[in-house]
Protein backbone atom coordinates (compact mmCIF):
# COMPACT_ATOMS: atom_id res chain seq x y z
CA UNK A 1 0.00 0.00 0.00
CA UNK A 2 3.06 2.26 0.79
CA UNK A 3 4.59 1.91 -2.65
CA UNK A 4 1.25 2.72 -4.49
CA UNK A 5 0.56 5.43 -2.17
CA UNK A 6 4.62 6.84 -3.38
CA UNK A 7 3.73 6.02 -6.87
CA UNK A 8 0.54 8.08 -6.88
CA UNK A 9 2.43 11.24 -5.16
CA UNK A 10 5.36 10.98 -7.36
CA UNK A 11 2.47 11.06 -10.46
CA UNK A 12 0.96 13.66 -8.75
CA UNK A 13 3.67 15.86 -8.77
CA UNK A 14 4.70 15.35 -12.41
CA UNK A 15 1.15 15.82 -13.47
CA UNK A 16 0.79 19.42 -11.32
CA UNK A 17 4.47 20.34 -12.60
CA UNK A 18 3.23 19.40 -16.62
CA UNK A 19 0.07 21.64 -15.74
CA UNK A 20 2.24 25.01 -15.09
CA UNK A 21 4.26 24.45 -17.47
CA UNK A 22 1.39 24.13 -20.21
CA UNK A 23 2.32 20.62 -21.63
CA UNK A 24 -0.89 19.07 -23.24
CA UNK A 25 -2.38 16.33 -21.56
CA UNK A 26 -0.48 17.44 -18.28
CA UNK A 27 -1.37 15.17 -15.80
CA UNK A 28 -1.06 12.00 -18.01
CA UNK A 29 2.41 12.92 -19.44
CA UNK A 30 3.35 14.52 -16.47
CA UNK A 31 2.93 11.55 -14.25
CA UNK A 32 4.03 9.20 -16.98
CA UNK A 33 7.50 11.15 -17.14
CA UNK A 34 7.96 11.29 -13.20
CA UNK A 35 6.99 7.88 -12.06
CA UNK A 36 9.23 6.63 -14.83
CA UNK A 37 12.57 8.88 -14.01
CA UNK A 38 11.87 7.56 -10.30
CA UNK A 39 11.83 3.88 -11.10
CA UNK A 40 15.06 4.13 -13.54
CA UNK A 41 17.55 6.65 -11.33
CA UNK A 42 15.73 5.60 -7.42
CA UNK A 43 16.27 2.79 -5.36
CA UNK A 44 12.43 3.65 -3.96
CA UNK A 45 9.91 0.55 -4.84
CA UNK A 46 6.73 1.78 -7.22
CA UNK A 47 3.84 -0.03 -7.03
CA UNK A 48 0.79 0.32 -9.57
CA UNK A 49 -1.64 -2.47 -9.50
CA UNK A 50 -4.01 -3.27 -13.18
CA UNK A 51 -7.26 -2.62 -11.00
CA UNK A 52 -6.02 1.43 -10.74
CA UNK A 53 -5.54 1.35 -14.45
CA UNK A 54 -9.32 -0.03 -14.66
CA UNK A 55 -10.55 2.30 -12.76
CA UNK A 56 -9.09 4.87 -14.89
CA UNK A 57 -10.74 2.90 -18.06
CA UNK A 58 -14.35 3.40 -16.04
CA UNK A 59 -14.15 7.09 -15.86
CA UNK A 60 -13.39 7.36 -19.13
CA UNK A 61 -15.48 4.96 -20.67
CA UNK A 62 -18.17 6.94 -18.75
CA UNK A 63 -17.21 10.22 -19.92
CA UNK A 64 -17.04 9.27 -23.71
CA UNK A 65 -20.78 7.16 -23.06
CA UNK A 66 -22.28 10.75 -22.04
CA UNK A 67 -21.35 12.00 -24.88
CA UNK A 68 -23.76 10.08 -27.21
CA UNK A 69 -26.88 10.64 -28.85
CA UNK A 70 -29.21 9.22 -30.78
CA UNK A 71 -27.69 12.15 -33.75
CA UNK A 72 -24.55 10.43 -32.91
CA UNK A 73 -25.05 6.91 -33.31
CA UNK A 74 -27.13 7.41 -36.63
CA UNK A 75 -24.01 9.26 -37.97
CA UNK A 76 -21.39 6.65 -36.86
CA UNK A 77 -23.96 4.26 -38.85
CA UNK A 78 -23.69 5.97 -41.97
CA UNK A 79 -20.01 6.16 -41.54
CA UNK A 80 -19.26 2.40 -41.42
CA UNK A 81 -18.22 1.98 -45.29
CA UNK A 82 -15.54 5.02 -44.56
CA UNK A 83 -14.52 3.15 -41.27
CA UNK A 84 -13.48 0.19 -42.90
CA UNK A 85 -11.80 1.73 -45.38
CA UNK A 86 -9.45 3.72 -43.14
CA UNK A 87 -8.64 0.64 -40.98
CA UNK A 88 -7.34 -0.80 -44.05
CA UNK A 89 -5.93 1.63 -45.28
CA UNK A 90 -4.15 1.89 -41.76
CA UNK A 91 -3.13 -1.67 -41.46
CA UNK A 92 -1.67 -1.74 -45.09
CA UNK A 93 0.46 0.95 -44.03
CA UNK A 94 1.50 -0.40 -40.93
CA UNK A 95 2.50 -3.82 -43.10
CA UNK A 96 4.53 -2.40 -45.14
CA UNK A 97 6.33 -0.28 -42.50
CA UNK A 98 6.66 -3.63 -41.31
CA UNK A 99 8.35 -5.43 -44.59
CA UNK A 100 10.74 -2.14 -44.52
CA UNK A 101 11.72 -3.26 -40.85
CA UNK A 102 12.38 -6.24 -41.79
CA UNK A 103 14.73 -5.23 -44.46
CA UNK A 104 16.67 -2.76 -42.29
CA UNK A 105 17.02 -5.49 -39.17
CA UNK A 106 16.87 -8.80 -40.74
CA UNK A 107 14.17 -10.02 -38.02
CA UNK A 108 11.19 -12.25 -39.45
CA UNK A 109 8.26 -10.77 -41.40
CA UNK A 110 5.84 -12.64 -39.88
CA UNK A 111 6.86 -11.29 -36.03
CA UNK A 112 7.50 -7.32 -38.11
CA UNK A 113 4.15 -7.39 -39.27
CA UNK A 114 2.18 -8.80 -35.69
CA UNK A 115 4.11 -6.05 -34.05
CA UNK A 116 3.04 -3.15 -36.31
CA UNK A 117 -0.68 -3.61 -36.61
CA UNK A 118 -2.34 -0.97 -34.27
CA UNK A 119 -4.40 -4.01 -32.69
CA UNK A 120 -3.63 -3.36 -28.91
CA UNK A 121 -0.36 -4.78 -27.01
CA UNK A 122 -2.09 -7.62 -24.99
CA UNK A 123 -4.19 -8.95 -28.31
CA UNK A 124 -1.62 -8.90 -30.47
CA UNK A 125 0.99 -10.68 -28.03
CA UNK A 126 -1.67 -13.25 -27.37
CA UNK A 127 -2.02 -13.46 -31.51
CA UNK A 128 1.88 -13.74 -31.66
CA UNK A 129 1.85 -16.79 -29.23
CA UNK A 130 -0.72 -18.73 -31.62
CA UNK A 131 1.14 -17.93 -34.61
CA UNK A 132 4.23 -19.97 -35.26
CA UNK A 133 8.08 -18.32 -35.67
CA UNK A 134 7.05 -15.37 -33.92
CA UNK A 135 9.44 -13.00 -31.74
CA UNK A 136 7.02 -12.48 -28.67
CA UNK A 137 10.02 -9.87 -27.80
CA UNK A 138 10.00 -7.93 -31.06
CA UNK A 139 6.26 -7.56 -30.94
CA UNK A 140 6.34 -6.24 -27.48
CA UNK A 141 8.39 -3.60 -28.29
CA UNK A 142 6.96 -2.76 -31.91
CA UNK A 143 3.42 -2.16 -29.75
CA UNK A 144 4.68 -0.35 -26.91
CA UNK A 145 6.88 2.05 -28.64
CA UNK A 146 4.39 2.44 -31.23
CA UNK A 147 1.71 3.24 -28.13
CA UNK A 148 4.15 5.39 -26.44
CA UNK A 149 5.15 7.30 -29.86
CA UNK A 150 1.58 8.46 -30.02
CA UNK A 151 0.83 9.35 -26.51
CA UNK A 152 3.63 11.88 -26.64
CA UNK A 153 3.44 13.44 -29.88
CA UNK A 154 -0.49 13.31 -31.01
CA UNK A 155 -1.49 15.67 -27.81
CA UNK A 156 1.52 18.20 -29.03
CA UNK A 157 0.70 17.77 -32.84
CA UNK A 158 -3.23 18.13 -31.33
CA UNK A 159 -2.20 21.34 -29.82
CA UNK A 160 0.25 22.83 -32.87
CA UNK A 161 -0.75 25.38 -35.28
CA UNK A 162 -1.73 22.48 -37.85
CA UNK A 163 -4.22 21.50 -35.86
CA UNK A 164 -5.02 24.35 -34.07
CA UNK A 165 -6.62 22.46 -30.87
CA UNK A 166 -7.76 24.45 -28.09
CA UNK A 167 -8.56 23.27 -24.12
CA UNK A 168 -11.90 23.98 -22.78
CA UNK A 169 -12.15 26.62 -19.70
CA UNK A 170 -12.21 23.42 -17.20
CA UNK A 171 -9.20 21.82 -15.88
CA UNK A 172 -7.91 19.06 -17.92
CA UNK A 173 -10.52 18.94 -20.70
CA UNK A 174 -13.37 17.76 -18.08
CA UNK A 175 -17.06 18.06 -17.56
CA UNK A 176 -18.46 21.65 -16.15
CA UNK A 177 -18.75 20.11 -12.86
CA UNK A 178 -16.30 20.21 -10.49
CA UNK A 179 -17.65 18.92 -7.53
CA UNK A 180 -18.50 15.00 -7.29
CA UNK A 181 -22.57 15.15 -6.00
CA UNK A 182 -24.52 11.79 -5.66
CA UNK A 183 -25.80 11.81 -9.31
CA UNK A 184 -22.32 11.11 -10.29
CA UNK A 185 -21.63 8.95 -7.37
CA UNK A 186 -24.49 6.82 -8.70
CA UNK A 187 -23.72 6.78 -12.22
CA UNK A 188 -19.86 5.97 -11.51
CA UNK A 189 -20.99 2.91 -9.29
CA UNK A 190 -23.36 1.73 -13.03
CA UNK A 191 -20.24 2.31 -14.80
CA UNK A 192 -17.93 -0.07 -12.49
CA UNK A 193 -20.38 -2.53 -12.80
CA UNK A 194 -21.11 -2.67 -15.86
CA UNK A 195 -16.55 -2.78 -16.38
CA UNK A 196 -16.95 -6.00 -14.16
CA UNK A 197 -20.01 -6.97 -16.63
CA UNK A 198 -18.45 -6.63 -19.78
CA UNK A 199 -15.31 -8.96 -18.34
CA UNK A 200 -17.06 -11.77 -17.55
CA UNK A 201 -18.22 -11.58 -21.33
CA UNK A 202 -14.74 -11.02 -22.38
CA UNK A 203 -15.24 -8.04 -24.56
CA UNK A 204 -12.31 -6.21 -25.31
CA UNK A 205 -10.97 -3.50 -23.60
CA UNK A 206 -13.87 -4.32 -20.94
CA UNK A 207 -13.23 -1.59 -18.67
CA UNK A 208 -14.09 1.15 -20.95
CA UNK A 209 -16.45 -0.67 -23.63
CA UNK A 210 -18.63 -1.59 -20.70
CA UNK A 211 -19.39 1.57 -19.62
CA UNK A 212 -19.41 3.18 -22.96
CA UNK A 213 -22.43 0.90 -23.69
CA UNK A 214 -24.25 1.41 -20.78
CA UNK A 215 -23.96 4.89 -19.98
CA UNK A 216 -24.35 5.50 -23.57
CA UNK A 217 -27.67 3.56 -23.42
CA UNK A 218 -28.82 5.31 -20.72
CA UNK A 219 -28.00 8.52 -22.63
CA UNK A 220 -29.68 7.70 -25.73
CA UNK A 221 -32.97 6.14 -23.60
CA UNK A 222 -33.30 10.20 -22.23
CA UNK A 223 -31.98 9.78 -19.02
CA UNK A 224 -30.45 12.24 -17.50
CA UNK A 225 -26.63 11.74 -17.01
CA UNK A 226 -24.59 13.65 -15.24
CA UNK A 227 -21.06 15.26 -16.66
CA UNK A 228 -18.19 13.84 -15.27
CA UNK A 229 -16.33 16.15 -12.63
CA UNK A 230 -12.48 17.50 -13.86
CA UNK A 231 -10.95 15.85 -10.61
CA UNK A 232 -11.98 12.60 -11.80
CA UNK A 233 -10.88 13.28 -15.64
CA UNK A 234 -7.76 14.36 -13.46
CA UNK A 235 -7.73 11.21 -11.24
CA UNK A 236 -8.29 9.07 -14.55
CA UNK A 237 -5.58 10.70 -16.47
CA UNK A 238 -2.43 9.95 -13.88
CA UNK A 239 -4.12 6.12 -13.54
CA UNK A 240 -3.28 5.65 -16.94
CA UNK A 241 0.05 7.38 -16.80
CA UNK A 242 1.39 5.94 -13.95
CA UNK A 243 0.32 2.28 -16.00
CA UNK A 244 2.24 3.49 -19.04
CA UNK A 245 4.99 4.46 -17.14
CA UNK A 246 5.75 0.65 -16.71
CA UNK A 247 5.64 0.03 -19.88
CA UNK A 248 8.55 2.02 -20.74
CA UNK A 249 10.96 -1.02 -19.48
CA UNK A 250 13.42 -2.42 -22.39
CA UNK A 251 15.21 -4.33 -20.25
CA UNK A 252 13.80 -6.98 -22.82
CA UNK A 253 15.27 -6.10 -25.64
CA UNK A 254 18.87 -6.87 -24.91
CA UNK A 255 20.50 -6.92 -28.25
CA UNK A 256 17.94 -5.22 -30.20
CA UNK A 257 19.25 -1.89 -28.71
CA UNK A 258 19.12 -0.52 -32.90
CA UNK A 259 15.89 -1.63 -33.06
CA UNK A 260 13.84 0.31 -30.46
CA UNK A 261 15.36 3.93 -32.33
CA UNK A 262 13.89 1.89 -35.46
CA UNK A 263 10.81 1.23 -34.24
CA UNK A 264 10.25 5.10 -33.09
CA UNK A 265 10.88 6.22 -36.76
CA UNK A 266 8.16 3.69 -38.30
CA UNK A 267 5.24 4.68 -36.04
CA UNK A 268 6.10 8.09 -36.29
CA UNK A 269 5.68 7.58 -40.42
CA UNK A 270 2.80 5.47 -39.42
CA UNK A 271 1.30 8.82 -37.29
CA UNK A 272 2.09 10.92 -40.64
CA UNK A 273 0.39 9.02 -43.14
CA UNK A 274 -2.61 9.17 -40.53
CA UNK A 275 -2.49 13.29 -40.86
CA UNK A 276 -2.79 12.38 -44.65
CA UNK A 277 -5.79 9.75 -44.21
CA UNK A 278 -7.38 12.28 -41.82
CA UNK A 279 -7.84 15.04 -44.62
CA UNK A 280 -9.96 12.28 -46.62
CA UNK A 281 -12.25 11.52 -43.64
CA UNK A 282 -12.83 15.13 -42.54
CA UNK A 283 -13.21 16.19 -46.38
CA UNK A 284 -15.42 13.18 -46.82
CA UNK A 285 -17.81 13.31 -44.11
CA UNK A 286 -18.91 16.77 -42.37
CA UNK A 287 -16.29 15.85 -39.15
CA UNK A 288 -13.79 18.42 -38.12
CA UNK A 289 -10.10 17.91 -39.41
CA UNK A 290 -9.49 17.47 -35.46
CA UNK A 291 -11.14 15.04 -34.69
CA UNK A 292 -10.74 12.84 -38.10
CA UNK A 293 -7.34 12.95 -37.20
CA UNK A 294 -7.66 11.51 -33.47
CA UNK A 295 -10.49 9.08 -35.01
CA UNK A 296 -7.32 7.32 -36.85
CA UNK A 297 -4.39 8.10 -34.52
CA UNK A 298 -2.64 4.48 -34.20
CA UNK A 299 -2.88 4.87 -30.09
CA UNK A 300 -5.22 3.07 -27.88
CA UNK A 301 -9.12 3.88 -27.44
CA UNK A 302 -8.97 5.85 -23.89
CA UNK A 303 -5.56 7.71 -24.68
CA UNK A 304 -6.97 9.42 -27.92
CA UNK A 305 -10.76 9.57 -26.44
CA UNK A 306 -8.58 11.37 -23.17
CA UNK A 307 -6.89 13.56 -25.75
CA UNK A 308 -10.29 14.37 -27.75
CA UNK A 309 -12.11 15.41 -24.64
CA UNK A 310 -8.74 17.91 -23.89
CA UNK A 311 -9.68 19.83 -27.03
CA UNK A 312 -13.93 19.20 -27.29
CA UNK A 313 -13.62 16.86 -30.11
CA UNK A 314 -16.58 14.69 -31.15
CA UNK A 315 -15.92 11.87 -28.97
CA UNK A 316 -18.59 9.72 -29.85
CA UNK A 317 -17.23 9.27 -33.26
CA UNK A 318 -13.34 9.35 -31.94
CA UNK A 319 -15.20 6.30 -30.01
CA UNK A 320 -16.39 5.27 -33.12
CA UNK A 321 -13.31 4.46 -35.15
CA UNK A 322 -11.03 3.52 -32.47
CA UNK A 323 -13.66 0.42 -31.56
CA UNK A 324 -14.35 -0.40 -35.17
CA UNK A 325 -10.49 -1.03 -35.55
CA UNK A 326 -10.20 -2.86 -32.28
CA UNK A 327 -12.97 -5.22 -33.01
CA UNK A 328 -11.69 -5.88 -36.99
CA UNK A 329 -8.12 -6.64 -35.88
CA UNK A 330 -9.57 -8.71 -32.86
CA UNK A 331 -11.99 -10.73 -35.35
CA UNK A 332 -10.60 -10.79 -38.78
CA UNK A 333 -6.87 -10.20 -38.74
CA UNK A 334 -5.68 -13.18 -36.93
CA UNK A 335 -7.44 -15.32 -39.08
CA UNK A 336 -6.36 -13.35 -42.36
CA UNK A 337 -2.29 -13.49 -40.38
CA UNK A 338 -2.90 -17.22 -40.15
CA UNK A 339 -3.69 -17.45 -43.79
CA UNK A 340 -1.11 -14.94 -44.83
CA UNK A 341 1.86 -17.01 -43.05
CA UNK A 342 0.72 -20.45 -44.68
CA UNK A 343 0.35 -19.16 -48.08
CA UNK A 344 3.37 -19.97 -50.79
CA UNK A 345 3.92 -16.66 -51.83
CA UNK A 346 4.84 -15.20 -48.31
CA UNK A 347 6.80 -18.39 -47.30
CA UNK A 348 8.88 -17.79 -50.77
CA UNK A 349 9.77 -14.29 -49.94
CA UNK A 350 10.93 -15.47 -46.44
CA UNK A 351 13.14 -17.90 -47.66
Amino acid sequence: MRAILTTFLIGLAGGGLFTLLHVPLSWMLGSMVFVFAFQKWTSIHLKWPPVLRDFGLVIVGYAIGQSFSMKTLIEIGTQLPLMLTMTLAVILISMILAYFTTKLTGINLPSTITGSIPGGLSQMVVLGEELKNIDLTVVTILQVVRLLSVIFVVPFLVFSPLLAGHAPSSAGGAGSAAVIDWGVVIFLGVAVLSAFAAKKIHLPTASMLGPIMVVGGLVIAGIDVPAMPGVLIILAQLCLGIYFSFMLDFSSAKGLSKFVPLSVVTSLCLLVSCVGLSFILSKWHDISFLTAFISLAPGGMAEMAIVGQSVNADLSIITGYHLFRILFILFIIPFFLKWLFKSRLFEAKQH
